[in-house]
């Protein structure tokens, strides 16, 4: 568990500090005062000032964010704040292009960081077939000693499997798995009512297959599925605000998860070794680009349709409209939250 936690914990703490360092440096590249840099959200644990910004570490490890004077359209300086920064410094004052540029480089760093982590994931690997990520206490397969980690041999696919077993409820049945480099033959009787949401062994499975490629094709590979990862979790954000529109079919949160599932999915992967800890860290980053780049308000990208705005009636947003659209934003965005992270735990539960 405390392992699970410091990986956990790792992760987040990267892709954070990755993604508000986009924007910090955008800012600053293009002259812009950064008052601040958070990682986490308050209260504050400690900080410190380098060269006029206050680097900040926060109590609640779940996000972070550079505060940039004018980034909500206000243009007026405190008494303190008109000592140390020039107005032409505000984020408001800067070119339309760059402010995007500044608000869609947390965004980019992300998909980066995604990208350079399944390298070395396509260099080493993952064996193709079916794997035990999960077990439920009491169940078949935890009664007859499968764990997390082990391997599936003998099935291509977690259709083909999970088809067997059906075929096999009430009778047993014996199975080959292999554990860190050794295999062993077990036999299970799978259950013919089993509870809801376990399955007839009572195991989470997970289909895999990575061929390990020389680096130079290692690059290129991981790159077009940093890609095609990202497109995916995209084009599922607008499914998902379809169907709660009526305007879409289907139940899109089922494939939504919070901080207790990718805790949970956290553990999975640590015990089924590191190269599927940097998988999983490269997909959580690039579901961090996709979802801040959604143009929703409070998001990145609602911030850049702000701007989109402000161009085509050729007048800024005031203010008060981006305090208003931006907080409600994120009251919807806690919400969402709250209620998936609620959901998770009655499922792990």
């Amino acid at each position: 568990m405390l392992l699970t936690i410091i990986i956990f914990i790792l992760i987040l703490a990267v892709l954070v500090v990755a993604h508000e360092f986009g924007h910090f440096f955008s800012a600053r590249k293009f002259g812009m005062y950064v008052e601040e840099f958070a990682i986490g959200f308050p209260p504050r644990v400690i900080s410190w000032v380098k060269n006029g910004t206050r680097i900040s570490i926060n109590a609640v490890p779940l996000g972070g964010y550079v505060k940039i004077p004018g980034e909500n359209g206000e243009e007026t300086l405190t008494p303190e704040e008109e000592k140390v920064v020039n107005p032409e410094q505000l984020f408001s004052k800067k070119p339309a292009w760059k402010r995007i540029v500044v608000l869609c480089a947390g965004v980019l760093m992300n998909v980066l960081v995604g990208w350079l982590l399944l390298i070395p994931v396509f260099v080493h690997g993952i064996g193709s077939g079916v794997t035990v990520i999960s077990v439920s206490k009491d169940s078949p397969a935890y009664q007859a000693g499968i764990q997390a980690g082990d391997r599936i041999d003998g099935f291509s696919s977690v259709a083909q499997f999970v088809e067997t077993v059906k075929s096999q409820a009430g009778k047993e049945m014996s199975v080959t798995i292999s554990h860190e480099g050794s295999e062993k033959n077990i036999t299970v009787i799978p259950r013919e009512n089993p509870p809801s949401g376990e399955g007839a062994l009572g195991v989470g499975l997970s289909e895999e297959g990575i061929t390990a490629v020389p680096f130079g094709q290692a690059i290129v590979d991981a790159g077009n599925m940093a890609l095609q990862v990202f497109g995916a979790i995209f084009v599922l954000l607008f499914k998902l605000i379809g169907g709660l529109l009526g305007l879409t079919s289907g139940n899109m949160f089922q494939y939504i998860t919070g901080p207790v599932g990718v805790f949970q999915a956290t553990a999975q992967a640590s015990a089924l070794g590191w190269v599927h800890v940097l998988y999983l860290a490269a997909i959580i980053s690039l579901n961090l680009a996709a979802v801040n780049i959604f143009p929703f308000p409070a998001l990145d990208g609602g911030r850049v349709l702000l701007v989109v705005i402000e161009k085509i009636k050729r007048s800024p947003v005031s203010a008060r409209t981006q305090a208003v659209v931006n907080g409600v934003g994120f009251f919807v965005l806690i919400a969402l939250l709250l209620f998936i992270s609620v959901r998770d735990v009655i499922r792990i539960w």
